[in-house]
């Protein structure tokens, strides 16, 4: 399969019987053979363990299973199956999301033809998970960006995770990064860019994301506010590995603290704060209350 390079797919869940089989079956109808499907479990108590075993069964070493012998959370699941993929490619979906037909073979064939790429995405239909009805277009909603690394340290994540094609090659050495317990996959977008190489948007919808109540992103969630953390955290990272790129940097953490106004738990956002300002040089703590702070009312 010369013209086939490996893709995995790599899929993380917990709790999510009910949504993962939709999302296998997505996977397996794809008009691209040569894949091997990556399935991290968290500790299910559902059930989903037996089921993926029955996967197994039918399909061999097709499978690749990886279950934690405690729930861990999310940046350690998203390592064990990173490690455990071996395709030239990685195509990352959740556990409750789904593949639309044509996705891994048109991801592949745009990076086949451009070599200067390490990320490609697309746009993704959202839709609510009880009723199906569509809500948006998740780039219809998100500026869709191309480009070098300053445009994801810049503008975030506005490649969807499930919609997310990178290139093995270029992956950071330790996967995500391990203090981040949530939103780790920021930082390992920008890591496959860093020495070199882009981003890249393909204009369809070729994939579905989910909304329900357990949505990690929902500012309903008690995780929600982990998450926050961990963008914050993830700027100061970014300002002692890549100062270069401070003003970008900068420029997100104030996007980032005006948005968390909008989380019940924002007081606790100063406990994040204040780790990481007294941790690092005074100068940058300067720097980042005017250009930062000083902009916002929390």
């Amino acid at each position: 399969m010369q013209d086939m390079p490996l893709v995995s797919v790599a899929i993380i869940t917990y709790n999510q019987k009910i949504f993962l089989r939709e999302a296998i079956e997505s996977v397996l109808a794809q008009d691209y053979e040569n894949i091997e499907i990556v399935i991290g479990d968290d500790f299910s108590t559902d059930g989903t363990q037996e089921m993926l075993l029955g996967y197994k069964q039918s399909y061999g070493s097709k499978f690749i299973l990886r279950f934690a012998e405690k729930n861990q959370g999310n940046t350690a699941n998203s390592n064990q199956v990173h490690f455990a993929c071996s395709g030239k490619y990685i195509a990352w979906l959740g556990g409750d999301d789904i593949m639309l037909p044509g996705k891994i073979r048109k991801q592949v064939d745009f990076m086949e033809k451009n070599p200067g790429y390490n990320i490609v995405y697309h746009n993704l239909d959202v839709f609510d998970s009880e009723t199906k009805r569509h809500l948006y277009y998740f780039n219809n909603t998100r500026t869709a960006y191309t480009g070098h690394v300053e445009v994801l340290i810049k503008h975030g994540t506005f490649n969807g995770a499930c919609a997310t094609m990178v290139r093995r090659s270029a992956s950071p050495v330790y996967g995500f990064d391990s203090k981040l317990l949530i939103a780790s996959d920021w930082l390992y977008w920008i890591e496959h860019l860093v020495k070199g190489g882009k981003i890249g948007y393909l204009n369809e919808v070729l994939g579905q994301y989910r909304r329900h109540g357990n949505n990690v992103t929902s500012f309903s969630s008690p995780l929600a506010i982990q998450g926050v953390n961990d963008w914050i955290d993830t700027c100061f990272i970014l300002l002692q590995r890549f100062p270069h790129y401070k003003k970008h940097i900068f420029n997100r953490l104030s996007l980032i603290l005006r948005g968390a106004r909008r989380i019940e738990y924002l007081p606790n956002l100063t406990k994040s704060l204040k780790y990481n300002l007294f941790n690092i040089p005074s100068w940058v703590f300067l720097v980042t209350h005017y250009l930062s702070l000083k902009k916002i009312k929390l």
